[in-house]
């Protein structure tokens, strides 16, 4: 789990950063979870990868910014998909997002607007 969660969100920063190094700016958007910020009950493994990758998220910022690459991450809670749909009481659902929600923010993220932004996790936990 840490290497889906965590692993693969260096290697992919490790792998683009170089490139936003040569043009001096870039903006790298990582997916956390609610559980990685907050403890949750039954969800060990999976909270733990995702503080985890919160944590890289902030420290890659760290290293990052003085080359002009911002890094951030979302931590939605529950995202309203086909999948979860069926697994999920109608309170629950209730709450969760839409993936066009989560993906705006992302765009927001990377845009020139959020320029200022770097080492944040957004959390995205719905209505």
């Amino acid at each position: 789990m840490i290497d889906v969660n965590a692993g693969a969100a260096l290697w992919l920063t490790q792998a683009a950063a170089p490139y936003m190094r040569e043009r001096g700016s870039g903006a790298i958007v990582h997916v956390a979870a609610r559980p990685g910020l907050e403890p949750t009950a039954g969800m060990v493994t999976y909270g733990v990868s995702k503080a985890a990758l919160v944590h890289l998220v902030r420290v890659l910022d760290l290293e990052l910014r003085p080359l002009g690459i911002r890094v951030n991450a979302v931590a939605p809670q529950i995202i309203d998909t086909a999948k979860n749909r069926p697994y999920l009481p109608p309170e629950l659902l209730a709450q969760a997002v839409s993936p066009e929600a989560v993906a705006d923010i992302i765009a927001y993220l990377v845009s020139a607007a959020a320029g200022p932004i770097s080492g944040a996790v957004v959390p995205v936990y719905g209505p």
